[in-house]
């Protein structure tokens, strides 16, 4: 039965939309306290390297910090200690607006803020900040330029159920949470157990049944050619037109996979408006690289997969590598992107904030080439290996989707839980 104005009957128009009769709306600053913290000086050692977890805002989701406070450090700066359980709110950085529950005791700085509500479950607020905050960074950061604030977010409006209600959609939820951090832990020891096979195959300490002969050490220089790429930025690219696929050097650090099928991922085209004949396509088995990146991750690359023959080019910021000697299909993606291989890199990797590598450097590097049959056996274990954890990121997106979409009816009111 509906209303004449057609809100359903037991619901009531509010500032957030229709919402349950017995819900409430508030502004966040009038149902809990908040408070964010500061830095020590940097560059005074006694400020730094004792045993407080300093929490940066890239850092509200994690168990570890990169950095630790001494007393002295927390005493002599606005740094505050919040504690596990603490609702915490990315303020600054690429990830302002992100909300997490902290996972441990620990002190904050001026990019995060801790909230501490009253009568109000942190869970339930948690979910519905995570819920509302594409809506959050689109009114206060425009665009994703800018800084949130204490006072921006404590006018955030929010509902208010009922305890028990409150209590019942944070259970709902927390199941689909501890299976998305059941999935989350059984990727990264999938993840864990591939890196670990890779040090011992791609190294010939273990050697798979059947072979035993010696590997031969080839500079990556006398094993293959650079092709040409081009320099185009993402704004001179698109998803809709055009009919050459380009991967730039953030598709191959995005990715982090030894592999990229180009018929399977999302790659952007070159525009039509742009007028293109390119020199060099990248072939079946080439290897992409990204030459340049903020972080070590410089140097990681992905083999191309490409046997339909799709138009595609190499882009801003990438080396393309073309064998001239006979490979194993997989194999030379793989092992450029072996730790032992990246040792080489981290050696001839130039800049302070910003790295890159360049080609001449690039051919001196050496790479271990077991015959072709090894080789293939090698990059059967590890394609095998990068299969199960694909399927078990299928698994994780089907939990968070399933998740997103009880958030979108549960905290909104549209579906009530029986309590």
């Amino acid at each position: 039965m509906k209303t004449n104005n057609n809100i359903p009957q037991g619901y009531k128009n509010s500032p957030l939309g229709i919402i349950p009769q017995e819900w409430e709306v508030k502004k966040l600053g009038d149902v809990a306290e908040s408070f964010s913290g500061g830095t020590p000086k940097a560059g005074n050692n006694e400020y730094y390297g004792g045993n407080i977890p300093f929490i940066r805002s890239g850092e509200i989701h994690q168990k570890n910090t990169a950095l630790f406070l001494s007393e002295l450090g927390l005493a002599e700066s606005s740094a505050k200690i919040v504690e596990q359980g603490d609702l915490l709110i990315a303020l600054y950085g690429a990830n302002s607006g992100d909300s997490a529950i902290s996972q441990i005791n620990g002190a904050i700085n001026q990019a995060i803020l801790c909230i501490r509500p009253y009568n109000l479950l942190t869970s339930f607020l948690c979910s519905f900040l995570e819920l509302k905050k594409n809506m959050y960074v689109a009114k206060y950061l425009q665009g994703g330029q800018g800084n949130l604030s204490g006072d921006i977010v404590n006018n955030y409006i929010i509902p208010i159920p009922p305890l028990p209600e409150q209590q019942k959609i944070a259970e709902v939820l927390g199941t689909w949470d501890k299976a998305i951090e059941k999935q989350t832990q059984l990727i990264e020891k999938l993840e864990l157990r591939k890196k670990g096979l890779m040090q011992q195959l791609l190294t010939g300490k273990k050697r798979l049944p059947g072979f035993s002969g010696e590997w031969k050490k080839v500079k990556l220089g006398d094993a293959s050619i650079f092709l040409s790429t081009n320099s185009f930025s993402r704004e001179q690219l698109n998803s809709v037109k055009g009919n050459i696929l380009n991967i730039h050097y953030g598709d191959v650090l995005v990715r982090y996979s030894s592999v990229l099928d180009v018929s399977k991922e999302d790659i952007p085209y070159i525009n039509e408006q742009i007028k293109y004949s390119p020199k060099d396509y990248v072939n079946n088995g080439d290897v992409i690289m990204a030459d340049t990146a903020e972080d070590e991750m410089v140097g990681r690359c992905c083999e191309v997969i490409n046997i339909d023959n799709i138009k595609v080019v190499s882009g801003l910021h990438t080396i393309l590598i073309h064998p001239i000697i006979k490979f194993a299909p997989k194999y030379l993606g793989y092992y450029l992107n072996s730790e032992r291989y990246h040792k080489q890199i981290i050696s001839i990797m130039q800049g302070i904030k910003v790295y890159s590598i360049t080609k001449d450097a690039l051919k001196n590097t050496i790479i271990d080439i077991p015959c072709i049959e090894e080789q293939a056996a090698i990059a059967n274990i590890l394609s095998l290996c990068d299969h199960e954890v694909l399927l078990a990121k299928q698994k994780l997106s089907k939990f968070q989707w399933q998740k997103k979409g009880l958030m979108q009816v549960l905290l909104t009111g549209k579906r009530r839980v029986v309590i």
